[in-house]
C-alpha cells in the first residue's frame, strides 16, 4: 500500500507541477521578451531564454521617470482610496440586505439590480461629474463613481445571509448596537467574502483608463494605465511612420518597439500579482468554509 501510494503521489504532484509550469510559461515568456532586443526578436523570433539581454525596453519607458512615478503615485491612490470606500459602502448596504427584519430590502434589491441591466449611459455620467460635481481633472471623479458596486453587494449579501441569526440576535441581547454587531461581528467573520471584493475592485481601479480619458486632462494627474497607453501610441505611430516634434521622421530602429509591449505588460502586472500572493490565504480559506471536517 505504501508503494501504491507513493506512486500516486508522485504522479499526482507530477501533474501539478505541470499545471503549474503551464500557467507561469505565458508569464516567463512575457518577461523574456521584455528583456529582448528587438533585432534579436526579428531575427530568432520570441524565444523562452532570451538570446541577447538587453534592458532598452525599459530604459525607453523610463526616460521620462517623474513621469511614471506620478502615473504610479495616482494609481495607488485610487486603488487604495477607492477599494476602501468601496468595501465599506459596499458591505454596509450588504449588510442591510441581509437582514431579514429590513421591510424595504425586497425593493432596494430590485432597484440596485436594475442598475446591473441596465446603465444610464456615458453622456449622464459626463454630465454629473463634469457640470453638477465639478469633478473635472480631479481623481475623485475615477474613485467616487465605483463605490457601489451591484455585483459585490450582491455577492456579499448572499454570504451574510450564511451568517446563523442566532448569533447576531445573541450579540444583540448583549446590548449591541446594529453598527457594532456589523463591525466587530459580521465583518470579521466575512474575511474571505473582503479579500475577493478588495482584489475585485483593486484590478478594476488599477485598470481605470476609459474614465480618466473623460474626466483627466492634467497629464500630472494620468493614472498609470493611461501613462502605458499614450507610449502604446506613440509605438503605433512609429511603426506607422510617424515624425518627431521638429517634422523629422523617426527612425524605427531607435524604439525597441517589440519589447516595449512586454515590458509595459510586466509593469503593469506586477503591483497586481503581489496583491494576489498577500490576499491567496483568504482565499483558500474561502473554499475551505463549511468542508466536513473529520
Amino acid at each position: 500500500m505504501r508503494v501504491r501510494w507513493s506512486v500516486h503521489q508522485t504522479v499526482v504532484h507530477a501533474c501539478l507541477l505541470l499545471f503549474c509550469f503551464m500557467c507561469l510559461l505565458p508569464m516567463l515568456l512575457t518577461i523574456s521578451i521584455s528583456l529582448t532586443d528587438s533585432a534579436v526578436i526579428q531575427t530568432h523570433g520570441y524565444q523562452l531564454f532570451p538570446a541577447e539581454f538587453s534592458w532598452k525596453a525599459y530604459a525607453f519607458i523610463w526616460m521620462d521617470p517623474s513621469s511614471l512615478l506620478a502615473g504610479y503615485r495616482n494609481s495607488m491612490l485610487i486603488v487604495v482610496i477607492g477599494t476602501a470606500g468601496n468595501m465599506l459602502v459596499t458591505s454596509m448596504v450588504a449588510y442591510a440586505l441581509a437582514r431579514r427584519d429590513f421591510r424595504y430590502r425586497g425593493a432596494v434589491s430590485i432597484y440596485i439590480f436594475v442598475t446591473m441591466i441596465f446603465s444610464g449611459g456615458i453622456v449622464p455620467l459626463y454630465i454629473l461629474v463634469v457640470q453638477y460635481l465639478d469633478w473635472k481633472n480631479m481623481l475623485i471623479a475615477l474613485i467616487v463613481p465605483a463605490f457601489a458596486a451591484p455585483f459585490q453587494i450582491f455577492m456579499l449579501r448572499v454570504f451574510f445571509q450564511e451568517i446563523p441569526p442566532a448569533l447576531l440576535e445573541s450579540a444583540k441581547i448583549d446590548g449591541c448596537s446594529d453598527f457594532r454587531v456589523y463591525w466587530n461581528i459580521v465583518l470579521p467573520l466575512s474575511k474571505p467574502a473582503l479579500a475577493t471584493v478588495a482584489l475585485m475592485m483593486t484590478l478594476h481601479y488599477w485598470n481605470e483608463t476609459f474614465h480618466a480619458l473623460l474626466f483627466i486632462d492634467r497629464p500630472t494627474l494620468y493614472p498609470i494605465q493611461l501613462i502605458l497607453k499614450n507610449i502604446t501610441s506613440y509605438i503605433e505611430m512609429v511603426r506607422s511612420g510617424g515624425v518627431d516634434p521638429g517634422g523629422q521622421p523617426i527612425d524605427p530602429s531607435t524604439v525597441p518597439t517589440d519589447s516595449i509591449m512586454y515590458a509595459m505588460m510586466v509593469l503593469t502586472s506586477l503591483p497586481v500579482m503581489f496583491l494576489f500572493a498577500f490576499l491567496q490565504k483568504y482565499f483558500v480559506k474561502g473554499l475551505t468554509i463549511g468542508a466536513v471536517k473529520g
